[in-house]
């Protein structure tokens, strides 16, 4: 009878092992990601807060409204959040997680350059965000020996199965390169990324899963669509990257862009260590959403993946204020996706809203900045036959 108790044994733990894997799984992970019975999962895209503690009145009115009209499935922390004092930074972050805590809405977030400039290491401000996100930040530092800190992969499932139908990854893409520029999304990451996509492709019958990216800084390649290559000696307006120089003139290619403004120049991370190629070669990505450009909010597509900026949560001057929100992005099952930006000046005009109270913008300036954007939406159709001629010669 003892070799029968212990084979009996050995199968109880197994079975018991095997019953407690998914609870162990929904702990760790929180709450797990699905498409809804209509084909779509939303995603709310919130970047560059740049904000003080406690948060502003705007910042948080600006935050809660977004979320009440997109409703979304998930909240995307875009970085450069809080830029409280050292002694304050537990609490501000405690802030920020607890909107999304008390919604219970699943968030992650993707570090941005501020996000370093702290007397916090990075590895410390995400333990931050595990502690007063609970269950509900789904964030994890998938690799720990990767580069930053954050970068991770989050699937969500079909909407009557367990197969992932679409795949969310999230990079830290650093700080600054000294005396040179931005940082960028590094090698071990892209060789995670390439390990990651083919595990998925084996997962669902030898095709690759349907993916978008978030991290905070923009890919180089921007600069090749948007700008033209600088003349040999070239010193004035002239942006270097790695042994590339770009011409910065005052008008972008706009004739390259599908969408959205451009108001400042795109900062990209100065090496380029072949993130984007990888990606374009796997076919697997449709977009790549970064933040850290405050006032820009184009999308542009490059080598089959759209590159999509967002623009901030921080209120701007009164003439940026057209570019002054958050961004929704819907993911549909059947592998496509769909994004717009969700306007601040559009929230605040509409019925129950708290913006001009909060100070974000008074009704005189709501008036001025939807002018504003009428003027602007006409005229690009103008400027980007311009540029198109421009560019072209």
């Amino acid at each position: 009878m003892k070799p029968l108790k212990r084979v009996f044994c050995v199968l109880l733990a197994f079975l018991m092992a095997a019953l407690m894997q998914p609870i162990c799984f929904a702990l760790r992970e929180g709450p797990a990601l699905q498409f809804h019975a209509d084909g779509d999962f939303v995603i709310l895209h919130l970047t560059d807060w740049h904000c003080d503690y406690p948060l502003p009145a705007v910042h948080k009115q600006l935050v809660l409204e977004s979320v009440a009209e997109a409703k979304p499935d998930l909240v995307v922390l875009g970085g450069d959040l809080s830029e409280a004092l050292p002694e304050d930074q537990p609490a501000a972050i405690k802030e920020i997680c607890d909107i999304f805590v008390q919604a219970e809405i699943p968030f992650v977030i993707t570090f941005g350059n501020h996000d370093y400039f702290h007397e916090y290491t990075i590895d410390e401000m995400f333990a931050f965000y595990q502690k007063f996100g609970g269950k509900y930040f789904i964030g994890t530092d998938e690799k720990p020996e990767l580069f930053g800190c954050g970068t991770c992969s989050i699937p969500v499932y079909s909407n009557n199965s367990t197969r992932v139908a679409y795949n969310i990854y999230c990079f830290d893409s650093g700080c600054e390169v000294e005396d040179k520029g931005y940082e960028s999304v590094h090698p071990d990451q892209i060789a995670w990324y390439r390990e990651k996509a083919e595990a998925l492709k084996n997962q669902n019958g030898g095709n690759y899963v349907p993916s978008v990216v978030f991290q905070h800084i923009i890919v180089q390649e921007i600069y090749d669509k948007l700008y033209p290559v600088a003349k040999a000696g070239s010193r004035k307006n002239v942006m270097q990257y790695d042994g590339k120089a770009y011409k910065l003139k005052k008008l972008p290619n706009l004739s390259n862009t599908k969408d959205g403004y451009i108001f400042e120049h795109p900062c990209p991370g100065y090496y380029n260590y072949g993130q984007l190629k990888a990606m374009s070669e796997n076919g697997d990505v449709r977009a790549i959403f970064n933040g850290h450009d405050h006032y820009n909010s184009f999308t542009v597509e490059i080598d089959g993946v759209d590159i999509v900026n967002t623009p901030s949560v921080k209120p701007h001057n009164l003439r940026m204020k057209i570019n002054w929100g958050s961004r929704v992005i819907t993911l549909h099952e059947d592998g496509t996706y769909e994004s717009e930006v969700l306007l601040g000046c559009d929230l605040a005009g509409k019925k129950g809203s708290q913006l001009i109270s909060a100070g974000g913008v008074s009704r005189v300036g709501l008036f001025v900045v939807k002018i504003w954007k009428a003027i602007a939406d006409f005229s690009l159709l103008f400027w980007k036959k311009v540029t198109h001629l421009i560019y072209k010669f």
